[in-house]
C-alpha cells in the first residue's frame, strides 16, 4: 500500500479537491461521480457543511497555520478490498496518525484502474488538541507496512530513505521492484548504448539517475529503486549493453559474409548460364 500526506490552509479547497469530478482544463467533466464518501467522523453533510463545520473547529487554534491534513492511501494494481476494509484502512490510518478523535472523511476515488482513498482530517480537536506533522510521511509508511502484514495485503517497498541500514542490506521484493526488473530486461535488449537505454526507459515513465556511483530509478509513484537492488548495478547494464552489442556486431557481420556468399553463387551462376547460351549458340552455327 502506498501513502502520500500533506497539509494545507483550507478545508474547502482540500474537499473540494477530493469531492469535486474530474475535469479537463476548460472545465469539461471527464469522470463523474468519481468520488463517495465512505465514513465521516465526528461530521456530517455535503462538501460546503462539512467545510463548515472544519473551520468552527480550526478557529480554537488560530495560531495553527496549516490546520488540515490530506492523506491518499493506494492499493497496488490488481489489489481489491471491500468497502467495509477500506473503512477500516481509514479508520487505523486515524489512529495511527493520531487524529482518531478529531473531524475526518474517509473518501474513495473511483477513477483508476488501482483502489485508492483520500483521508481529509482536521489537526485541531475539540480539546484544543493538535496532531503533529513532524515526520509525517515516515509514520505514514510505518502504518502501511503495518496494515499490509495485519490484513494478508502485498507487501510493498518503501522510499530507500525510510529504511534502516539494516534493512538496506535485505533484498527487497515487491510489484514494483519485479516490474523494475523486467522494465530493464526488455529495455536492455533493444538498445544500443546507455543514452539509448536511459530514453527507453524514461519512455516507460521511469525518471534515470546516472552518476559515478551507479543508476537508480523513479517510477510515477515517485518511488527510488537502485539499479543494484534490481539485480543491476550499472557495470551489469554496461556489459550487457557492450555483449548485445558485440552480438549486434558479428550478426552484422555475418549478415554481410552471407550476402557475399550469395552475390557470389548468383554471379557465379550467371557465368555458368553465359557459357551454356555461347556453347548453344556455337553448335547452332555448325
Amino acid at each position: 500500500m502506498f501513502g502520500k500526506i500533506s497539509t494545507g490552509r483550507s478545508a474547502s479547497q482540500t474537499l473540494d479537491y477530493c469531492l469535486k469530478d474530474k475535469l479537463t482544463q476548460s472545465q469539461q467533466v471527464i469522470y463523474q461521480d468519481r468520488a463517495e464518501i465512505l465514513y465521516c467522523h465526528y461530521c456530517y453533510g455535503d462538501k460546503e457543511e462539512l467545510a463548515q463545520q472544519f473551520r468552527e473547529v480550526i478557529r480554537l487554534r488560530r495560531d495553527i497555520s496549516q490546520p488540515v491534513m490530506h492523506i491518499s492511501l493506494s492499493l497496488p494494481p490488481g489489489e481489491q478490498v471491500a468497502r467495509s476494509k477500506l473503512v477500516q484502512l481509514g479508520r487505523e490510518c486515524a489512529t495511527h496518525m493520531d487524529f482518531e478523535k478529531h473531524q475526518y472523511v474517509v473518501i474513495q476515488h473511483k477513477d483508476t484502474s488501482h483502489q485508492h482513498i483520500h483521508l481529509v482530517a482536521n489537526r485541531i480537536g475539540f480539546d484544543r488538541h493538535v496532531t503533529s506533522d513532524s515526520f509525517s510521511q515516515r509514520r505514514l509508511i510505518d502504518y502501511s507496512r503495518q496494515a499490509e502484514l495485519r490484513h494478508g495485503l502485498r507487501q510493498e517497498l518503501s522510499p530507500p530513505g525510510f529504511l534502516t541500514e539494516e534493512q538496506r542490506q535485505v533484498p527487497r521484493h515487491g510489484l514494483r521492484l519485479d516490474q523494475l526488473k523486467e522494465d530493464i530486461r526488455q529495455t536492455l535488449l533493444c538498445s544500443q548504448d546507455v543514452a539509448a537505454f536511459k530514453f527507453q526507459m524514461e519512455e516507460k515513465g521511469y525518471t534515470v539517475y546516472h552518476s559515478e556511483r551507479g543508476m537508480a530509478f523513479k517510477d510515477e509513484k515517485h518511488v527510488v529503486i537502485r539499479g543494484y537492488e534490481a539485480g543491476y548495478p550499472f557495470h551489469k547494464i554496461q556489459s550487457t549493453l557492450s555483449l548485445s552489442l558485440s552480438l549486434r556486431q558479428e550478426e552484422e557481420r555475418l549478415r554481410l559474409a552471407e550476402e557475399h556468399r550469395l552475390k557470389q553463387e548468383q554471379e557465379l551462376h550467371q557465368r555458368q548460364e553465359q557459357r551454356h547460351r555461347h556453347r548453344h549458340s556455337h553448335q547452332l552455327s555448325l
